[in-house]
């Protein structure tokens, strides 16, 4: 394999790495609020939550689009068909499941 092919392995082992961190899950000051989620929907910053929302299931008590470090994420709680309540956290761009309080 040569020099370029192996750096661009290690570089994207090294991302994926990074982006598999843990996600703190955000506190209230840290949502965004009803303009603000407005203006970085329009800006394509993020995606819609009814966009993103197919991985979850169960009824969407509530939701906030908020910053989580770098990136945006809903925090989504949900009830589940048992009546057991769910705090999950998607990336806002990618739909992406970041942090499940059920595999906690």
């Amino acid at each position: 394999m040569n020099r370029v092919v192996l750096l661009a392995v290690v570089l994207l082992l090294a991302g994926g790495a990074a982006g598999a961190a843990a996600v703190e899950m955000p506190t209230a000051s840290d949502c965004l609020s009803g303009a603000v989620v407005q203006e970085v929907l329009l800006q394509g910053k993020a995606r819609r939550l009814a966009e993103i929302r197919r991985n979850l299931v169960g009824d969407i008590v509530r939701a906030d689009l908020c910053r989580a470090g770098a990136l945006l994420v809903y925090r989504v709680t949900l009830l589940d068909a048992a009546g057991k309540v769910r705090r999950v956290l998607l990336d806002a761009t990618t739909g992406r499941i970041v942090y499940d309080s059920s595999e906690r």
